[in-house]
């Protein structure tokens, strides 16, 4: 069995790729308008391609802190990498294709999610802390969702901003 707990969440999004990857990317924006409220993020560094920040989360009761390494690749796919903290080693992959759903242009993204399980004890906890990423990976899902599509997200151009591939070329 596994030393880590993995969860794989799809959310389909009405609107195009790049504007889709520029919005997860952005964390300045998810900070300032609160996107995620479960979520608490610091931004220690960014360049153009990556990015440095702190993220905070509750799960299983447990309040987990993580430094996070994130970079954009030159295929558009999105990988934070945690450096330190609760989850070091964990990853969260964020992959996003252009899909259309009845007819409308839109974007699936596939989100990826592994996290280390604690000795020991993390094998028996698995399927627990499993159904729980589920339901916190929904609701983030739902959220960035939400931001997109009824909130009306608009990219500002900022010095030193975090883009996807597609949109620093």
């Amino acid at each position: 069995m596994s030393g880590f707990a993995e969860v794989t969440h799809r959310e389909w999004i009405a609107a195009p790729v790049a504007l889709v990857q520029c919005q997860f990317a952005d964390l300045e924006h998810h900070i300032h308008r609160n996107v995620h409220p479960k979520l608490r993020f610091e931004l220690l560094a960014q360049q153009a391609r990556s990015a440095r920040f702190v993220q905070e989360v509750r799960l299983l009761g447990i309040t987990q802190r993580d430094v996070f390494e994130r970079e954009l690749l030159a295929d558009g796919r999105m990988v934070d990498t945690s450096v330190e903290g609760f989850n070091k080693g964990g990853t969260l992959h964020f992959q996003f294709q252009a899909q259309s759903r009845e007819g409308q242009p839109g974007t699936e993204v596939q989100i990826t999610i592994r996290l280390p399980l604690p000795p020991v004890v993390g094998r028996l906890l698995r399927p627990l802390l499993e159904s729980q990423i589920r339901k916190e990976v929904r609701a983030a899902a739902a959220e960035d969702k939400f931001d997109i599509e009824q909130r009306g997200y608009r990219p500002r151009p900022r010095q030193g901003a975090t883009m996807p591939a597609t949109q620093a070329a």
